[in-house]
């Protein structure tokens, strides 16, 4: 299990047998904080009563060790492992709620022969775990369970279903029936009889109902505009000079967009820092943003770095994404994330991403489209959206494409339209609000995924995270169902997943839970105003660049899979999608399969190259880590998840 992690921690290795050898803790290190052998894991106290597995970050591990101090520990290291350890002896499991970073950790607490499994708030750390024959086994990756045997490696039906309509898997499920993810914002223990007992200590859901953020919004909606900006700059500057906090070179990912220039741009004007910033881009494409990273790495003074990638070498990282997610993940940005990774890994060891300030700041375009939809649910304007889907769907693509780029002239885009305008379609025919925004973030409709699969899956929690938050307008709700799925399923885990491949920690600057109080508990037309997404940040970079700079559609950090799949990749895509090949991984339906990939390679509008994508990566993975792609015996072929 270790050897399968070596990528995640690559300068220092430990395994350690306790419990009379029924507990075998195992880590992997990539020396971030006290590069000295006393930052060695797995760590004890002193009188080896209490032992952890940590990987992640503690920022403020200063403040709460400077506490413990005061109350008599003693340190021997500057880690905040150690101090994990300490604030745990001290205050028990509510030691967590003091931490403010990114972390997931197994604490094992002999005297109680308990056995914890902690993970941070927004999920950006994984850990993963599951029961098979009396023996619990945990990881910070499924390969290290699915090496070592600790699963069936038969699929859940409610994650094949996930996956083929959002491109992702959602906590706390995983990809294997058999294994389960701890959710963010999670406690898991297990006592000898190893059922596990959970228990919440942070929820998202109390940024919007909690009685405290519903009076810090009255004091903010309260306040003078000046003065509100003051206030959010201040708090994102204490939340990315945390980030900060390591023994090694700290880099930047930039991409020249909202929010990685916010993030250099606060540090530079307001930390002091001078920053080391990495770009990639596709030259001449729609996707590429890297002139606008130029020109923000120049203004900060920063020592920028980038790469203009060539067909061939993104293409050849494509043939990585099997090894590297062993959990099939569909969004294709991981393959300019693994090369902005490469890129950055040459010069630092820590790079900081910005994941996280579209989903708390109202950052997406589909905030605006769909939360104007649901302001007209009644009356004569739902007929006008009705009407005009329906003529968006008679008009071929190329006609789309053609009059888009006409009415846009010169300037800056959308990328992938005829996606976007598909999805808009989708949403202007939905029932609810939640059927609306279903319709923009998925790309295959439930009615698809059922032909796609072959069998039926019940996704409730997907309306349930829709409706979770009471004190919400449908655009908040849009938001709290990112941030509580989309965030931690998708970006955060492509995030780590192609940081760790090459040895790098990405760190998240906006995702801190002391800044995302203040973040959601900001009225809305501080995050969507006059046609602006996340408005407010806005407002604090043009302090510090020139006015309308960043007034442009977001691109994302996308890869140009429609080109690749009907080009280069097209071979590829046969084989993995042909009836045969199919039939033969036994996961999907083949006469689907054949179907939807005919209606692509046709250019038909209600396929899209992600909806594609997607097929091809399930199928990749399955013949990278299951054994023989069948479902299990067991489990029923219609069940509600």
């Amino acid at each position: 299990m270790c050897a399968s992690l070596a990528h995640r921690g690559p300068d220092d290795a430990g395994i350690v047998e306790l419990a009379d050898g029924r507990l075998v803790l195992g880590h992997r290190r990539l020396s971030i904080l006290d590069l000295s052998p006393l930052g060695h894991q797995p760590m004890s106290t002193p009188d080896r009563s209490l032992w952890t597995v940590f990987n992640g970050e503690i920022y403020n591990f200063r403040e709460i060790r400077a506490e413990l101090e005061q109350l008599g520990h003693r340190f021997r290291s500057e880690s905040d492992t150690e101090m994990l350890l300490a604030a745990y002896r001290a205050w028990g499991l509510e030691s967590v709620k003091r931490f403010r970073g990114m972390f997931a950790f197994a604490l094992w607490d002999e005297a109680r022969r308990e056995l914890h499994l902690v993970r941070d708030r927004f999920g950006v750390k994984p850990l993963y775990y599951g029961v098979q024959n009396g023996t619990l086994a945990f990881a910070s990756e499924l390969r290290a369970l699915n090496v070592a045997g600790y699963t069936d490696r038969e699929v859940d039906a409610g994650a094949v279903t996930d996956f083929l309509q959002y491109g992702y898997v959602s906590a706390p499920r995983s990809i294997f029936a058999d294994v389960r993810t701890v959710e963010p914002g999670t406690i898991i223990t297990f006592g000898a009889n190893l059922q596990p007992r959970a228990q919440r200590y942070w929820s998202l859901t109390d940024l919007y109902d909690a009685p405290e953020q519903l009076a810090l919004r009255r004091e903010l909606d309260a306040l003078p505009d000046e003065q509100l900006i003051d206030r959010v700059e201040s708090e994102l500057t204490e939340a990315f000079r945390y980030r900060m906090v390591a023994d090694v070179p700290v880099g930047l990912f930039l991409s020249g967009g909202i929010d990685s220039s916010l993030v250099a741009t606060v540090l530079a004007k307001r930390a002091g820092v001078r920053l080391r910033t990495f770009t990639i881009g596709y030259g001449d494409s729609e996707f590429d943003e890297t002139g606008y990273a130029r020109d923000v790495a120049a203004r900060l003074g920063a020592e920028h770095t980038e790469f203009i990638v060539s067909p061939d070498e993104a293409l050849a990282l494509n043939e990585r994404i099997p090894d590297i997610a062993d959990e099939p993940i569909g969004d294709s940005s991981i393959i300019p994330t693994l090369m902005v990774s490469q890129l950055a890994r040459q010069h630092v060891t820590v790079a900081l991403s910005a994941d996280g300030a579209d989903e708390l700041f109202g950052g997406y375009a589909r905030y605006q489209v769909c939360g104007a939809f649901a302001d007209r649910l009644s009356g004569a304007a739902r007929w006008g959206y009705y009407l005009g889907a329906s003529m968006l769907e008679r008009m071929p693509p190329g006609a789309v494409g053609a009059l888009y780029r006409m009415t846009r002239g010169g300037g800056p885009r959308f990328a992938a339209i005829n996606d976007k305008l598909r999805k808009f379609v989708r949403m202007a025919k939905a029932g609810d609000a939640f059927e609306a925004y279903e319709g923009a973030v998925s790309e295959w409709a439930p009615a698809d995924c059922r032909r796609l699969f072959g069998r039926a899956a019940t996704l409730r929690d997907a309306r349930a995270a829709f409706l979770a938050p009471q004190n919400a307008e449908p655009r908040e709700r849009f938001m709290h169902f990112d941030t509580a799925r989309y965030l931690p399923g998708d970006l955060l885990n492509k995030v780590d997943r192609a940081s760790m491949a090459v040895s790098l920690e990405a760190r998240e600057p906006c995702l801190d839970h002391v800044m995302a109080r203040l973040a959601v508990a900001l009225p809305l037309r501080w995050k969507i105003r006059d046609g602006k997404n996340k408005y407010v940040l806005q407002r604090i970079l043009e302090r510090h660049h020139p006015a309308g700079f960043f007034e442009r559609p977001k691109q994302g950090f996308s890869a140009p899979v429609a080109a690749w799949l009907r080009g280069p990749l097209r071979e590829q895509l046969q084989d993995e999608l042909s009836a045969s090949r199919v039939s033969a991984v036994g996961i999907l339906d083949p006469v689907a399969v054949s179907n939807a990939l005919a209606r692509f390679l046709r250019e038909e509008r209600d396929v899209s190259a992600a909806g594609i994508w997607f097929l091809l990566q399930l199928q990749r993975w399955a013949g990278r880590w299951m054994r023989g792609g069948r479902m299990p015996e067991s489990q029923p072929r219609a069940s509600a998840a």
